[in-house]
């Protein structure tokens, strides 16, 4: 075998070796998206009204919350034909809002009902097993034995509610907290809960003593003080916050004493709510009057759309399983996308741009070390 020939196998080994590595750093480095992800409807449900939604995977169960014409549960084996498996009407008054459900109990903030639980062992005959009222009901959230609700509403009080839920069908009062405007939605994380307040920004509680909570700040930021929040979701050290009327923020709370807006997508008009895609890194933002959007969170600091979905309803909320999405809507009921298969994650210029230049190194170096070689065989 010619010198040559041994010098061109070994670049070439050299090379392989560069790509395979390369391919290796693939998986680990960030990917951004194409643009190329695709939305299509494949199921829906005139409901009227739909507005909170959480599925039962290991059933195939859809629950569907839908103001005032109480809860609905579909049966979504086949997402692209949803079954009507049970209808519970709402309270006198009531309108059923967000909910939380723990295994087969529904605890749902119906408004003017307060807190009301129910019991779905039993699809074909729910039974109401409590209505915890006093105080309008927005948002719940349970942790072990104990029932976290957001009250608020104009003249029925703002407060965080903590109830001992042990035995749900007489739930008991822990302790009570009022809030600077109306309280609309709930995180607890650990020992915190976060609290949105319309017009006033957000609340942070310690809830470490259920029965004396204490504020620890308010969070009162830029277009804050003039807008009805909607939604927050608490991802590691990051909030996201959606503003009624507003717009979408990125808010850094790794430091409570300070917290700071690190990203915002101004192009949202009507931010209702968001649910968080940490596998996918993206954000399912539902806007009143530009639909549902997807925005590509892996730099928060510079939030960008993907894709959107508009059928000129107005989108409340979403649950994402796999590929598919379970949507409520003010306009068109219960509705299931379907996440195309068509859009693919592209690797970033960056990166091509390292791959070609470790390959060129290679190269000149074996070349220059040929060239070398050469000249001292000619002496």
């Amino acid at each position: 075998m010619s010198e040559l020939t041994r010098g061109l196998n070994k670049t070439t080994r050299v090379l392989i070796l560069v790509f395979i590595l390369n391919s290796i750093l693939c998986c680990f480095l960030p990917k951004t998206y194409a643009n190329q992800i695709e939305l299509m409807k494949i199921g829906q449900v005139e409901t009227g009204d739909a507005y909170d939604v959480w599925v039962d995977t290991d059933d195939d169960i859809a629950y569907v919350s839908c103001g005032y014409s109480g809860v609905k549960v579909f049966g979504i084996s086949d997402p692209r034909e949803p079954t009507n498996m049970a209808n519970i009407p709402s309270s006198s008054s009531g309108y059923a809002h967000q909910f939380d459900m723990r295994d087969d109990l529904m605890y749902i903030g119906e408004g003017q009902g307060g807190l009301k639980i129910i019991d779905l062992e039993n699809i074909s005959s729910p039974v109401t097993l409590s209505q915890f009222t006093g105080d309008y009901a927005w948002d719940v959230e349970v942790v072990g034995n104990v029932a976290f609700v957001a009250n608020g509403f104009q003249g029925s009080g703002d407060k965080l509610t903590i109830v001992n839920v042990t035995d749900p069908s007489t739930p008991a009062l822990l302790s009570s907290f009022i809030t600077i405007g109306d309280a609309t939605d709930i995180e607890v994380v650990d020992n915190l809960a976060f609290v949105t307040t319309s017009y006033a920004g957000f609340t942070v509680f310690d809830v470490s003593n259920l029965t004396n909570p204490t504020q620890l700040v308010q969070y009162i930021g830029p277009s804050t003080s003039d807008a009805d929040l909607g939604d927050l979701e608490i991802v590691g050290d990051l909030a996201f916050l959606s503003y009624w009327g507003k717009s979408f923020k990125v808010l850094s709370i790794s430091n409570l004493s300070n917290i700071e807006v690190i990203g915002e997508f101004n192009e949202s008009l009507n931010a209702f709510s968001v649910h968080i895609d940490t596998e996918r890194s993206l954000a399912f933002l539902c806007d009143l009057e530009l639909g549902l959007l997807l925005l590509d969170i892996h730099n928060p600091a510079e939030l960008t759309e993907v894709t959107r979905y508009f059928d000129n309803g107005k989108p409340n909320r979403v649950e994402v399983i796999g590929n598919l999405i379970y949507m409520t809507d003010q306009e068109n009921g219960f509705v299931i996308l379907e996440i195309g298969n068509n859009g693919e994650l592209t690797i970033s210029l960056e990166l091509i741009f390292l791959t070609g230049g470790l390959a060129a190194i290679v190269v000149i170096y074996l070349w220059l070390k040929k060239v070398r070689t050469s000249g001292e065989g000619v002496k």
